[in-house]
């Protein structure tokens, strides 16, 4: 518990040393009831790769297909393989040209590879993955030869890279979702391996799957240039309300190369403009707050909280906002927060609760105490300004609405 700031020997005010712990626990609870998502979360949805499928392994074969039975009485369905090559095997168990017979019923013919992966099972013997991979020479090689998940990020990036929109649909779409997996930040340290040539040509193809979108336009957003910046734009600005694939990673893209300027064009065209619909801003809302995380640095903070402010004006994202400038620290909105509280298009029961919960927060913002800080005792033991007028509007709305008050309050310190 040493360096924690519940147990800070430097002398703090009472109000410090309550509201310190409090953020601490919170603090705590949240992080290990949610953990630490690694994966890029534009790029896609994680998924479990080849590559890690094989690193797992205790037992890996290549396999041609043989037969395969259904189930009849008590005799349960079945396929035959012959091994063609045994990749891994620990016990040296397994060896080619010899048969195996797994109780799965797989349809195939003569000539069918397959890649079955098992792991020791205490029971079994081997627990074989479930189905078997249908593989081909060439797929099988991209599998045997990636670097295993143990290797420097850089190193297996610049592998995957050379196999995005392989003619192998298989191992395409693993590529693709090896950088699905990944963090931004690994993705960035092999920034000047990206293709952006080809990132151009396929977010342009319409033949290019749409799931890939938001991954290719970050990846250009990495390692293009100007021309690039203006090619995202056009993308953005014409795109489809119908479908709207990928736009937070061309947004995200775009952000990363066009700076503060970019995030303009994305308020006037976007967060601002009454022609677009509420539920067609998700999109860029996802952009600018993976931004505030990840970004280049090339849009001030302060920026990226004026922005998120514009939604402020629209009631349906008026909650997402709050929560998102309470999340950045952003307490420059609290008065403007009390003026809504309660009027029309404001006076629900989830607005009003995101709206003291946004109030809660504003009190525990404390800063951490420094035994470099020189300002004078008073000025340390004062809290800060936010603090004050958060806590100044707590009251008033508890004196509103005690019972929505005490409700956010629970809320608060569980999540």
């Amino acid at each position: 518990m040493r360096n924690t700031p519940c147990n800070k020997s430097r002398r703090l005010g009472s109000w410090q040393i309550s509201a310190l712990c409090l953020v601490s626990l919170a603090a705590a609870l949240t992080w290990q009831k949610t953990g630490v998502a690694a994966a890029c979360p534009i790029c896609g949805q994680p998924t479990i790769t080849l590559s890690e499928r094989y690193a797992r392994a205790d037992v890996a074969l290549l396999v041609e297909w043989v037969s395969a039975k259904t189930a009849q009485g008590k005799t349960p369905e079945s396929t035959t393989y012959e091994i063609v090559q045994v990749q891994r095997d620990s016990a040296t168990t397994y060896k080619p040209r010899t048969r195996l017979s797994i109780e799965r019923y797989i349809e195939g013919k003569s000539g069918n590879l397959y890649f079955l992966l098992g792991r020791k099972d205490d029971e079994l013997g081997i627990r074989w993955d479930e189905p078997a991979l249908p593989v081909s020479e060439t797929s099988f090689q991209y599998v045997i030869q990636a670097p295993s998940p143990e290797a420097a990020a850089e190193t297996r990036l610049a592998y995957f890279v050379k196999f995005l929109e392989f003619a192998d649909l298989a191992i395409a779409n693993d590529a693709f979702a090896e950088f699905v997996n990944a963090p931004t930040k690994d993705i960035v340290a092999i920034a000047d391996k990206l293709p952006r040539d080809k990132l151009r040509r396929w977010l342009a193809n319409p033949a290019t799957p749409v799931n890939r979108q938001a991954g290719y336009g970050l990846m250009l957003g990495l390692c293009g240039g100007p021309d690039d910046a203006r090619f995202l734009s056009q993308r953005i600005i014409n795109a489809d309300p119908e479908r709207p694939f990928g736009l937070d990673g061309l947004t995200f893209g775009y952000l990363l190369l066009a700076g503060e300027e970019g995030l303009t064009m994305i308020e006037k065209s976007r967060l601002a403009n009454p022609r677009v619909a509420d539920g067609d801003l998700y999109p860029a809302i996802k952009a600018i707050e993976y931004y505030w995380s990840s970004g280049n640095g090339r849009i001030p903070k302060a920026r990226l909280q004026a922005a998120m402010q514009l939604l402020l004006d629209r009631p349906a994202l008026a909650e997402t906002a709050i929560t998102t400038l309470a999340r950045w620290k952003d307490w420059s909105v609290q008065a403007r927060l009390m003026q809504l509280y309660g009027t029309k298009d404001y006076d629900v029961e989830s607005t009003k609760k995101v709206i003291i919960g946004y109030m809660i927060a504003s009190t525990k913002d404390i800063p951490k105490a420094s035994p470099a800080n020189d300002a004078p005792v008073n000025d340390r033991d004062s809290p800060p300004r936010h603090v004050v007028v958060g806590l100044k509007n707590l009251e008033e709305l508890r004196q509103r609405e005690p019972k929505l008050v005490v409700e956010a309050e629970k809320f608060f310190y569980l999540k």
